[in-house]
């Protein structure tokens, strides 16, 4: 995710967290029936980490008599009482719970069922409209370690369907039917993160993608050159679509192009020129010729800032959901006849060796109809070119030509008589 910042925990912001957070742990352990003293209080915290990132505003609790919560994305998320077997880490502790089977399985999964409605939560949002994976009590010569455990997954998330990620899970004692751990991992259980009045300091952000090329400085141009010099290019950005097939309105004009996006210079030189139209669609021009295009329909967009919250995450995935009606190596073909089309060689691009193929991939039980292809030089990794691939219409979506990996495809750009110096006031 991109945008996410990291924090310097002050114990003034530490102090504030706890104490928004604890009336969730007390309603919580309420709802749940658990054996600890409510309203939990300040003084019933024996450790308390707070997190340190923005997409991440909660913290781990225990409390003085070893029961241990995580409170993120707006809602406790697990539960783990002192008396909790499966996260046992010392094996020589495992006689302390042997103990008499009292309840069946199923009056077992009836505790975990019961507690996921009293939490509010629906078995359409966890998936437990179905049986779990279930651990029985386990027989160690004439004892019983009196623990079930009940596992659900999330068939409707992950990028392997037949491993979906975990959605709610419960240990249950079989003795006395208490909870004795509970970890909800489903994001459809998120709620709105706690808003604080305290700010801590932000000492850094995450990594964040950046487009191909950046770094280089552009040198500013006049107003008059830059007008002149996209007027100039916008024909050969209409050959450009229509000889590689890309779905844009044709013959581009000055009234498709949205002009606050639209960015002219000088690098090292050469005139550049980048801008999207107003569909979405988005062109680079360099050396003499469109070196990128991405479609408005993009999934990949380098610079893009990507969505900040999971729902966001899987509401963005879901728009590239279809059947897949070609093959990878259909989808490599088809990139090679484009660049072949566009008047480039294969060979000088690099591009009859074997590209890295990413996709398409599953999200849950859906396909992400998207193959992303990339052609690196051997050497040191540098992308030559890379190109994203519409699986269920058989269709590019964008093409990326490193114009300072291939050098020899350079041209002379539009000679327009106009001075590419900035006027002066």
């Amino acid at each position: 995710m991109a945008g996410i910042e990291f924090f310097t925990i002050t114990a003034q912001y530490s102090n504030a967290m706890l104490v928004a957070l604890l009336p969730n742990v007390s309603d919580f352990a309420k709802k749940l029936d658990l054996p600890i003293s409510r309203p939990v209080t300040v003084a019933q915290v024996r450790r308390f980490n707070c997190f340190p990132r923005s997409d991440h505003v909660g913290g781990r609790l225990i409390l003085t008599n070893g029961c241990a919560f995580i409170f993120d994305h707006g809602r406790v998320e697990s539960f783990e009482s002192s008396r909790s077997y499966f996260n046992l880490q010392d094996p020589n502790l495992i006689p302390k719970f042997y103990g008499p089977v009292k309840l069946s399985e199923s009056q077992a999964l009836q505790v975990a069922r019961d507690a996921i409605k009293k939490l509010g939560y629906t078995d359409a949002m966890l998936s437990t409209d179905r049986p779990p994976q279930a651990t029985l009590p386990e027989r160690v010569g004439i004892n019983y370690i009196a623990r079930y455990r009940f596992r659900w997954l999330d068939p409707a998330r992950g990028h392997d369907p037949n491993n979906p990620p975990p959605s709610i899970e419960f240990e249950v004692d079989a003795t006395t039917g208490q909870i004795q751990m509970l970890e909800i991992s489903n994001p459809n259980t998120y709620r709105t993160d706690l808003k604080l009045d305290v700010h801590p300091p932000i000492f850094g952000e995450g990594p964040k993608s950046v487009p191909a090329g950046v770094g280089r400085k552009i040198y500013p141009v006049s107003q008059s050159y830059s007008n002149a010099f996209l007027a100039a290019i916008l024909p050969q950005c209409s050959r450009y679509a229509k000889t590689a097939g890309f779905s844009v309105h044709l013959p581009i004009a000055l009234k498709d192009i949205n002009m606050a996006s639209y960015v002219c210079g000088l690098v090292d030189g050469d005139p550049m020129a980048s801008f999207d139209l107003n569909s979405g669609a988005h062109f680079d021009y360099r050396h003499g010729q469109i070196i990128a295009f991405y479609s408005a329909d993009i999934m990949e967009f380098p610079g893009r800032e990507h969505a900040r919250t999971q729902l966001e995450f899987e509401r963005f995935e879901a728009k590239f959901f279809g059947p897949i009606n070609m093959t990878t190596n259909e989808a490599v073909a088809l990139v090679r006849q484009t660049v072949n089309k566009l008047g480039y060689s294969e060979s000088l691009l690099h591009l009859n060796e074997l590209p890295r193929i990413g996709g398409p991939h599953w999200w849950g039980t859906n396909r992400i109809a998207r193959c992303f292809i990339v052609w690196r030089d051997a050497s040191d990794g540098t992308t030559r070119a890379n190109a994203e691939v519409d699986m269920a219409n058989k269709a590019l979506k964008s093409l990326y030509i490193n114009d300072h990996a291939n050098t020899n495809i350079w041209r002379e750009p539009p000679k327009i008589g106009v001075s590419a110096d900035p006027e002066t006031k």
